[in-house]
């Protein structure tokens, strides 16, 4: 009965340190925008070597076109080293294993889907 016990415990011992996975890296290289009949044309490019470019035509006096440098830190993607005087969403957060990125900036929220 000692061995039948001890068998069962090194058995869910295994079970249970065999169910903890590495935390898979979502990949978030590619272009993200709002659907192709939107007017405002908001879509944000993610580029491999860490650049970006962004534009939104959402508000038409003020239309936003920016490039830039992005990084990736604890699930946000933060957009930096760009040039613009008008201000714009510039921390995106990853959801849905990165298929979409949110953002809020003040009472505008972006949800933006990967194409």
């Amino acid at each position: 009965m000692t061995k039948t016990l001890q068998t069962l415990w090194i058995l869910s011992l295994v079970l249970i340190l065999s169910s903890f996975s590495d935390k898979q890296e979502v990949n978030v290289i590619g272009t993200y925008g709002v659907s192709d009949n939107d007017p405002t044309q908001i879509e944000l490019v993610l580029n491999v070597d860490s650049t970006f470019s962004y534009q939104d035509f959402s508000n038409s006096n003020k239309p936003i076109n920016v490039r830039g440098n992005w990084e990736l830190q604890n699930g946000q993607v933060i957009l930096k080293d760009y040039n613009s005087e008008l201000s714009f969403h510039s921390k995106w957060k990853i959801s849905k294993d990165g298929k979409m990125i949110k953002s809020r900036k003040r009472m505008t929220f972006y949800t933006l889907a990967k194409k």
